[in-house]
C-alpha cells in the first residue's frame, strides 16, 4: 500500500492553529524555513512539476509575491495560440488534447492551465456526448479567461456555454416541460453542494432556465420557450430567468464555503475541518468570490506550508506526466503524453461523469500505477520510443544539486534515498520517478 511520505523536518511549529490563524500569511523563519523545499512545494502545487528556473524565481520572490506572480502569469505565447487554433481547425480529439498538454508543458502560464484543469473537473463536460471538439475547446478557454475572476461570472458563462447545454440537455428545457438537469447540477455540483437546496428549488430553477438553448453552436435565449411566470427559489419570489438562478446561487453563503473547500482540497490537502471550511468561506466571500485573489491568499498561508500539506496530495496524471517532464526540463510528443495520461485515468475533455474525476488514492489502482511506471521508463529512455522524450541528460549530469534533489528538495526517507542512489542522471531519474514518494505532490 502506498502512503504519503514522511517529512524529515517539522515545518509548522504549531500543529493546531485556529482556522483563522491557519489562513494568516506564512512567516518565513517563524512558521518554518523559506527554502528550496518550500518554493518547490508552491511551484508544483500551483502548476506542474518543479522546473529549476521557476523554483529559483519563487525562492527569490518570497511567499506572497511568488503566489501573485504565479497566478497572474504571462500572456500566452504565439506558439500556444497557434496550437489551440490548429486543434480547432483539425477538430479531432487527439489534436485538442495535445494542444492542452502543450500549454501545460511548454506554455507561459502553467498555473492558469492547472486552474483550468480544476474547473474542467468541477464543471465536468465530456466530448463523448457533446460530440464537438471545437465546443469543448471553447469551454476550456472560458476556464482560462474567467477561471481566476469572480465565480459568479464564471458560473454564468458556464451555464450559458454551448458544450454544457448540450451535455445537460438544455434544448429539451422548455416552458411546460422543464428539464431539471442544468438546474440540478448548478446547485448540487457547481455552486452549493447537497443539503443546501431543496427539490422545489431545483424545480423552480429549471423553470427559470427554460429557453436557454443552443442554436448553430452558439448560446440562444429562446424567449418562446421561456416560462415567464413567477418562481420561488430559496424563499425569494419573482419572474426569474437564468441569470437570476446564477445570481441567487452565487449569493448563498453555502456557495463561498463549497467552492473554497473544493479549491482547498485540490491545492492543499483533503479533509479541511468544518471550522476551516467556514473561515475559508468568509475569506472567499470577502474577496467578492474572486478565485485568483482567494488562491493568492491560500498559496501564501500558514496552512499551505504546514507539515500536513507537504506531499499530501496524490499526483493527478497531469501532475505526474507533465510534471515529470517539466522537472527534467524535457520535451516529448504532446499527443503521446495525452495518451499516457488517459492510460493513467485522466483523459482530457472526457471526464467519466458529471461529477468529474475522483481525487486522492482513487488515482492509484494496479492498472494506472503500471501505466505510471511504464511512462517513467519511457521518459528515461528505458522502454518504447512512442513518447519521444528529449531530456538534456548531459547538461543534467554536470548540474548541482543533482537529479534526486530536483525531485525531492525536501529530502527522502533513508530507504528511498538509498534506492534513488547517486548514479548517472538517467538511472537516478528513473528510480526517482518510480518511487512511491513521486506519486504525491
Amino acid at each position: 500500500m502506498i502512503g504519503a511520505p514522511k517529512e524529515k523536518e517539522k515545518v509548522h511549529p504549531d500543529p493546531r492553529p485556529s482556522a483563522a490563524e491557519a489562513l494568516e500569511p506564512f512567516r518565513p523563519g517563524v512558521d518554518g524555513p523559506w527554502d528550496r523545499a518550500a518554493a518547490s512545494h508552491l511551484v508544483r502545487r500551483a502548476g506542474f512539476g518543479m522546473p529549476p528556473a521557476a523554483v529559483d524565481g519563487v525562492l527569490a520572490a518570497g511567499p506572497r509575491a511568488a503566489a501573485e506572480k504565479l497566478l497572474l502569469g504571462d500572456t500566452p505565447s504565439s506558439d500556444e495560440e497557434f496550437a489551440s487554433e490548429t486543434a480547432g481547425k483539425l477538430g479531432t480529439l487527439d489534436a485538442a488534447q495535445a494542444s492542452w498538454v502543450y500549454r501545460m508543458l511548454r506554455g507561459t502560464h502553467p498555473a492558469r492551465e492547472k486552474l483550468a484543469l480544476f474547473w474542467h473537473g468541477r464543471f465536468a463536460t465530456s466530448v463523448r456526448k457533446v460530440e464537438d471538439v471545437r465546443l469543448m475547446l471553447r469551454q476550456v478557454e472560458v476556464f482560462r479567461t474567467k477561471g481566476a475572476g469572480p465565480f459568479a461570472d464564471l458560473l454564468l458563462e458556464v451555464a450559458r456555454d454551448p458544450a454544457m447545454l448540450v451535455w445537460l440537455d438544455g434544448n429539451s428545457n422548455r416552458r411546460g416541460h422543464p428539464n431539471e438537469n442544468l438546474a440540478r447540477e448548478i446547485m448540487e455540483l457547481f455552486s452549493l453542494g447537497i443539503g443546501n437546496y431543496t427539490e422545489e428549488d431545483i424545480k423552480e430553477a429549471a423553470r427559470a432556465l427554460t429557453g436557454w438553448h443552443v442554436k448553430n453552436d452558439e448560446f440562444w435565449n429562446n424567449e418562446r420557450a421561456h416560462d415567464t411566470g413567477e418562481k420561488e427559489i430559496f424563499g425569494q419570489t419573482g419572474k426569474f430567468g437564468g441569470e437570476d438562478v446564477v445570481r441567487l446561487c452565487a449569493g448563498r453563503p453555502a456557495c463561498a464555503e463549497f467552492i473554497a473547500a473544493k479549491l482547498f482540497e485540490f491545492y492543499v490537502h483533503a479533509g479541511p475541518s468544518p471550522e476551516l471550511r467556514r473561515e475559508m468561506g468568509k475569506c472567499y466571500s470577502a474577496s467578492g468570490l474572486k478565485t485568483g485573489e482567494f488562491l493568492i491568499r491560500l498559496f501564501s498561508s500558514r496552512v499551505f506550508y504546514s507539515q500536513r500539506a507537504r506531499r499530501a496530495i496524490v499526483a493527478t496524471p497531469a501532475d505526474f506526466a507533465v510534471g515529470s517532464l517539466r522537472t527534467l526540463t524535457a520535451t516529448a510528443s504532446t499527443r503521446a503524453v495525452a495518451r499516457a495520461m488517459a492510460a493513467m485515468g485522466q483523459e482530457l475533455l472526457a471526464p467519466p461523469s458529471v461529477k468529474g474525476w475522483d481525487l486522492g488514492l482513487s488515482w492509484l489502482s494496479s492498472p494506472t500505477l503500471l501505466s505510471r511506471l511504464r511512462y517513467a521508463a519511457e521518459v528515461c529512455g528505458e522502454a518504447g520510443q512512442d513518447l519521444g522524450a528529449e531530456v538534456p541528460w548531459e547538461r543534467l549530469r554536470a548540474e548541482r544539486p543533482g537529479i534526486r534533489q530536483r525531485f525531492f528538495p525536501e529530502g527522502l526517507p533513508a530507504a528511498a534515498a538509498a534506492a534513488a542512489g547517486e548514479g548517472g542522471p538517467r538511472d537516478v531519474a528513473a528510480v526517482c520517478l518510480q518511487l512511491p514518494e513521486s506519486q504525491f505532490i
